[in-house]
């Protein structure tokens, strides 16, 4: 099954959509892998137009181009190629994971093609952990990865609710609980161009129960969609949704919630 709006053909395409289903380190509840696919299915349930923004995905030149076969033990590798393949072809690369883990061979990709960006992340957790586990590479020290290799001082995290004391520490740009307010206070000072990345578990566990680490606590959806409309006149330069989980609660209205978010998140991009 395939996004019923992205009927562009590849080489047509402005923006491509990938699945990557990894969910190896998760250690709570398994089962984000089946995420590219429920949110597909969802998206049949959800209008192309949206009324947030007065828009509709048909106008969209969308590319769904499945989901990335890790078909070997070194699957960042794997994910990062086809990353880098699709932004070489000079097309805007939406990924929807999975764990969070899949951020990093993402940002690895988009390194090679352009030096300095800045990351926005929504999330309950912090992601900042040196390693976990005995993992240097996990869903809980994904975004500490991805710090390796952008300027921490350009990476904004909002809507945290859980961490250790240290990784609230290492991230002066950390903004607890909340997301539209502390973000509409920095984002003109925000260097462009950014990448999105969206933990789902951001929200509040009884707007979408269906993640991998819930956390009580979260935002609202419409303070996370406010939130990505600020985005609407910047240069994004790629985005992510992951942590969504269809085997931690029933599937359906979360992965329709989902399945919304990433409307508006086409829609606010330029292409």
């Amino acid at each position: 099954m395939k996004l019923y709006y992205a009927d562009a053909e590849y080489n047509d395409a402005d923006i491509v959509v990938l699945g990557i289903p990894f969910d190896r380190t998760s250690s709570f509840i398994p089962g984000s892998r089946f995420a590219p696919q429920f949110i597909r299915q969802c998206s049949e349930n959800i209008e192309d137009y949206s009324p947030y923004q007065d828009k509709t995905l048909l106008d969209k030149k969308i590319c769904d181009f499945g989901d990335v076969l890790l078909s070997t033990g070194d699957w960042v590798s794997e994910v990062e190629k086809k990353v880098c393949d699709i932004v070489a072809d000079k097309k805007l690369p939406i990924l929807l994971g999975g764990e969070h883990t899949v951020t990093l061979p993402i940002i690895r990709a988009l390194k090679q093609g352009v030096s300095t960006f800045s990351v926005i992340q929504f999330d309950a957790h912090c992601d900042l952990r040196d390693e976990y586990l005995g993992d240097k590479i996990c869903h809980a020290t994904a975004m500490r990865r991805v710090s390796d290799i952008v300027d921490i001082k350009n990476m904004y995290q909002f809507g945290m609710r859980s961490g250790t004391k240290e990784e609230f520490e290492f991230n002066k740009n950390i903004h607890r609980f909340k997301t539209l307010k502390p973000l509409s206070s920095v984002i003109d000072n925000i260097r462009e161009p950014i990448y999105l990345t969206i933990d789902v578990d951001v929200l509040d566990p009884g707007a979408l129960p269906a993640v991998s680490t819930p956390e009580p606590g979260g935002i609202s959806y419409h303070e996370l969609i406010d939130s990505l409309l600020l985005f609407k006149n910047k240069k994004i330069i790629g985005a992510d949704i992951v942590e969504y989980n269809p085997l931690a609660a029933t599937p359906y209205a979360s992965g329709s919630t989902v399945a919304e978010i990433l409307r508006e998140l086409i829609l606010i991009l330029k292409k």
